[in-house]
C-alpha cells in the first residue's frame, strides 16, 4: 500500500477549490459590474459580457473535449437550463443590481443556499434535519433585514424593488442549480456551462440592440475592462467552476460557499466604490453568514 492509499482526503480538494474560487470571483464581480453599469446601457453590458463568457467557455470546453469520451447532448434539458440560468436569472440579476447597492446585492446573493435547500425539499431531492432548518431560518432573517431595511443608502442607490428583484434572481438561480444536478452526473460541467450561455445569447442581444447607442458610453476603456472581467471570469470561468463543484459536492453544499461573496464584495465595494457598510447591512450580512455556517455544521452531524 502506498502512503496515499486508504487515507481519506483532507485539505483543499479540487471541488472545494472550485467553490471557493467561484465565490471570490463573484464577490469581486459585484462592485466591478456595479461600476460598469453606471457607464453603459445595462442590457448591452449583459449581452457583451455573456458573449465573452460563451467564447471563454467554448475554449475551455474544446480543451477538455480532447480527453473525454463523446457524450450525446440532451438538448431539451440544456436549453431549459440555459434559458433559466443564463437568460431569466441574468436579466433579473442585472435589473436588481441596477436598482440596489453592491453591498445589498452581495448579501442577497449569499442567501442562495437558503433557497436551494427549500427547493431541494419541495422537489424531494434532499431532506434537511430540524437543526439545519433552524440555521437557515437565521440566514433568512438576515436576508430579510437587508432586503427590507437597507433601502435608504444614497451612496449605493439601494431600493426595495431592487432588493426584491435580486431575491427573485437568487430563487431562479437556486432552482436552476437543483435542476442541473442530475444532468451533471452524466454530462460534462464545462460543456453544460458553455451551451447554457450560448442558447441565451439571442435573447440578450434582442434586449440590447433596439435601444443601443454606443456614442453615449462613458469611459469606453473602463467599460471594456469591466465587461471583460465580468464576462471572462464571472460568467465564464466561474460557471465552469460552479458546475464542477455542484457535480462533486452537491447543489446545497456548493451553494454554502456563497457566504464568501458578501465578505469579498463588501470589502471591494468599500475601497472601489466608496460604499461604506451600514450597521443594519452588516448585521443582516452577519446573520446570513452565521446561519449558513450553522447549517453546514448541522448537515455534517447527520
Amino acid at each position: 500500500m502506498t502512503p496515499r492509499e486508504g487515507r481519506p482526503r483532507t485539505g483543499l480538494t479540487p471541488a472545494l477549490g472550485a467553490a471557493i474560487g467561484c465565490a471570490v470571483i463573484w464577490g469581486v464581480n459585484v462592485p466591478v459590474m456595479k461600476a460598469g453599469l453606471q457607464e453603459v446601457d445595462p442590457f448591452f453590458f449583459n449581452a457583451a459580457r455573456l458573449t465573452l463568457s460563451a467564447a471563454a467557455l467554448g475554449l475551455l470546453d474544446a480543451a477538455e473535449r480532447r480527453g473525454r469520451a463523446k457524450v450525446p447532448t440532451p438538448w431539451r434539458k440544456v436549453v431549459t437550463l440555459g434559458l433559466l440560468s443564463s437568460l431569466v436569472y441574468q436579466v433579473l440579476f442585472l435589473l436588481g443590481m441596477d436598482a440596489t447597492s453592491a453591498g445589498n446585492t452581495a448579501i442577497i446573493v449569499a442567501s442562495g443556499p437558503l433557497w436551494t435547500a427549500i427547493i431541494e425539499s419541495l422537489m424531494g431531492v434532499d431532506r434537511h434535519p430540524g437543526r439545519a432548518w433552524g440555521a437557515l431560518g437565521v440566514a433568512f432573517v438576515g436576508t430579510m433585514l437587508v432586503t427590507l431595511t437597507g433601502i435608504d443608502d444614497p451612496t449605493g442607490g439601494a431600493t426595495l424593488l431592487g432588493n426584491l428583484v435580486m431575491l427573485a434572481a437568487m430563487g431562479t438561480w437556486a432552482f436552476a442549480t437543483v435542476l442541473s444536478r442530475p444532468l451533471l452526473e452524466t454530462f460534462p460541467a464545462t460543456r453544460l456551462a458553455f451551451l447554457a450561455v450560448l442558447v441565451s445569447l439571442p435573447g440578450h442581444w434582442a434586449l440590447a440592440l433596439p435601444g443601443l447607442d454606443l456614442s453615449s458610453v462613458g469611459r469606453p476603456g473602463f467599460v471594456a475592462s469591466t465587461i471583460a472581467y465580468s464576462g471572462i471570469l464571472s460568467t465564464g470561468v466561474a460557471y465552469a467552476l460552479w458546475n464542477r463543484s455542484v457535480k462533486d459536492l452537491g447543489a446545497a453544499r456548493t451553494a454554502a460557499f456563497s457566504n464568501l461573496v458578501p465578505v469579498v464584495a463588501l470589502a471591494v465595494a468599500w475601497v472601489y466604490l466608496g460604499e461604506q457598510p451600514r450597521l443594519l447591512q452588516l448585521a443582516g450580512g452577519a446573520l446570513v453568514v452565521a446561519g449558513l455556517l450553522m447549517w453546514r455544521t448541522a448537515r455534517r452531524s447527520t
